[in-house]
């Protein structure tokens, strides 16, 4: 009896010492690598993400603008360019091209990269303004021509560039005054209206596309920003500005939305950019494109913003662990409760036995 009594104490206090959970090392930093590791990213935009107007920059392989936000972060993550960055940016790409785009692109790429990131609408302002102004352009052209502005009309970017120094250039003031003159300033700033509620609905589709097909990785949107404040100020230049601005709240407010927010940061180039743009774009060479300096201050705000919510993952983990962790030791203090007393017994047992005895 004696030696059952003494089987039986063993077997249990071996069931009470494996009921105690062992304390693991901790794993808060391993967790917090998991969760802020990069190892895809894909990119859809238009000529800024494309990387236009940096040293190396070839539409028809992105990964040699080499000083690109979206190369910079491939760098910063170690990533193999060829295949784990999916660059989809194409130069004059309107948020409706975009659009398409997103929806055009591999699905499980999508699905399986840890970041995806939308610059879309700032072609949508440029091409609705542009039309206008190169409309009053043509108009003026003896006055152009008088002021030693001589440009050939079938290339869009030389317009581009002589009305970018037309704005920056103060002694052309008057040539100015009369060019606004002739734009039909209300009618631009309607459609630029237009435009940037086609840009928010646009940007909306492809949020609720991308959650439809299971990609479920942060979703970085850059909003559209505006140089004119390095140009002479006019009621257009300002308009524009304000335009710009209203673009920002209305990405802000979709981020923050309960049906469109879920995982999507907006990266505040207005804000970002303002009092910088001589350094921040290439506008003193007439391009309003992000600079050297520029794109390296996207990629910074971008790896910026995926550390904060790798931080928010790992403090809302956190904290349903601890909502857990009571359940749990109320479970295993019944359980080694309910051994103390079985082997409080047996050992009385025994005990008694033994006297007897």
């Amino acid at each position: 009896m004696k030696k059952i009594s003494v089987l039986l104490l063993t077997v249990l206090l071996t069931f009470l010492f494996s009921s105690v959970p062992v304390l693991a090392e901790d794993s808060s930093s391993t967790q917090d690598d998991t969760l802020s590791a990069v190892h895809a990213i894909a990119a859809f935009g238009d000529s800024i993400p494309a990387g236009y107007g940096l040293p190396g920059f070839n539409p028809r392989d992105l990964t040699k603008a080499t000083g690109s936000f979206p190369n910079l972060l491939a760098d910063h993550y170690h990533l193999n360019k060829a295949q784990q960055l999916h660059n989809y940016s194409v130069t004059g790409m309107t948020s409706s091209d975009i659009l398409l785009s997103v929806k055009n692109a591999d699905k499980d790429i999508l699905r399986e990269t840890d970041m995806i990131i939308i610059c879309s609408g700032s072609n949508d302002i440029i091409n609705t303004v542009g039309e206008a102004m190169y409309s009053a352009y043509a108009r003026m052209a003896d006055d152009f021509t008088q002021a030693e502005m001589i440009v050939d009309f079938s290339d869009l970017n030389t317009i581009e560039r002589s009305l970018l120094s037309l704005f920056m250039d103060s002694s052309k003031k008057e040539l100015l005054d009369r060019f606004m003159a002739e734009c039909t300033t209300e009618q631009v700033l309607n459609r630029c209206e237009e435009a940037v509620l086609q840009c928010e609905a646009n940007l909306k589709e492809m949020i609720a596309y991308l959650r439809e097909i299971g990609a479920e990785a942060p979703i970085f949107v850059l909003t559209s920003y505006s140089p004119f404040e390095a140009m002479l100020h006019n009621r257009l230049t300002d308009e524009l500005q304000h335009i710009t601005e209203e673009m920002e709240k209305r990405y802000l407010s979709l981020a923050q939305s309960a049906e469109y927010g879920y995982n999507v940061s907006v990266i505040d180039l207005v804000t970002g950019f303002k009092d910088k743009y001589l350094e921040l774009t290439n506008i003193t060479s007439l391009d309003m494109h992000p600079s050297a300096a520029g794109h390296q201050y996207i990629a910074d705000a971008i790896i910026h913003e995926m550390e904060q919510l790798s931080v928010q993952k790992q403090t809302s983990i956190q904290l349903q662990q601890h909502k857990t962790a009571p359940v749990d030791n109320i479970i295993v203090y019944m359980i080694l409760g309910i051994a103390g007393i079985a082997v409080a017994f047996i050992i009385a047992h025994g005990i008694m036995i033994h006297r007897k005895k």
